[in-house]
């Protein structure tokens, strides 16, 4: 009996706890970026893995019921935020599937946050200062009317100097955030291809993180924790409780 308790506890620990507290923080994450510019929401999903065949010391009873936990993950919601104006030259929004490419210090990244300036060399740049890339490679600009046209081709003072590199992943899921704004392939299988959003200058993409539905799943997740929490807690009181009329025997 107490062998069997203490694998279900262990299993309601990794199927609620963690599953529920990674969860909390890929919310958590999403709602502290409710007013970062091309922000995408994380939605959360679990997983069931089988975890029978992965550890050979347990013994058969803790197998037969410790078969299975859940894992929280989080996939990027592709869908677009809405626009705000700013009437500045250098802001641009997305509208579609595209990203932009940026160069860091790190490698290559991609970001839908559009909130651009001219940086070192007067190349055009991210807010963090990363430079953004064209399809001849940086972009680079000097004084006069900048002008960036709804296929992202970019003019100075009316002479075109490059286009931006705009680009998609097939599969979402590819791709990890490296902070609030830019997103890395997770692995070298993950290729980038050209894309063709529209370009909106003068406006900035707001997030597309739903802050009321945020909330409610909040209070959803808060409950669920909150309920394994107390069945732990009651299981390991009633292991507790034949420990101690064993040990009286």
């Amino acid at each position: 009996m107490h062998d069997c308790l203490v694998a279900i506890r262990e299993c309601m620990v990794q199927v609620g706890l963690r599953a529920q507290t990674t969860a909390l923080d890929l919310l958590s994450n999403n709602l502290a970026n409710l007013n970062t510019a091309g922000f995408k929401e994380t939605k959360t999903f679990y997983t069931v893995l089988d975890q029978a065949m992965e550890d050979p010391q347990r013994s058969a009873l803790n197998r037969a019921i410790n078969t299975q936990t859940v894992a929280a993950q989080g996939a990027l919601v592709q869908s677009d935020g809405s626009l705000l104006s700013t009437g500045r030259d250098l802001d641009i929004a997305l509208s579609g599937v595209g990203l932009l490419t940026v160069d860091t210090a790190r490698g290559v990244r991609y970001t839908r946050n559009g909130s651009l300036h001219l940086g070192k060399n007067s190349a055009l740049s991210t807010a963090e200062g990363d430079t953004v890339l064209g399809e001849n490679g940086p972009i680079r600009l000097g004084e006069g009317k900048i002008q960036i046209d709804a296929e992202g081709n970019v003019f100075l003072a009316g002479t075109r100097v490059d286009r931006l590199k705009l680009v998609t992943f097939d599969d979402p899921g590819a791709l990890g955030r490296e902070g609030n704004s830019l997103l890395v392939p997770l692995s070298d299988a993950a290729k980038a291809r050209p894309a063709q959003p529209q370009v909106n200058q003068g406006y900035l993409e707001q997030s597309n993180v739903n802050a009321i539905a945020s909330v409610v799943n909040l209070v959803g997740i808060l409950r669920h924790f909150e309920a394994v929490q107390k069945s732990v807690t009651l299981i390991m009181n009633d292991i507790n409780t034949k420990a101690i009329e064993k040990l009286g025997r």
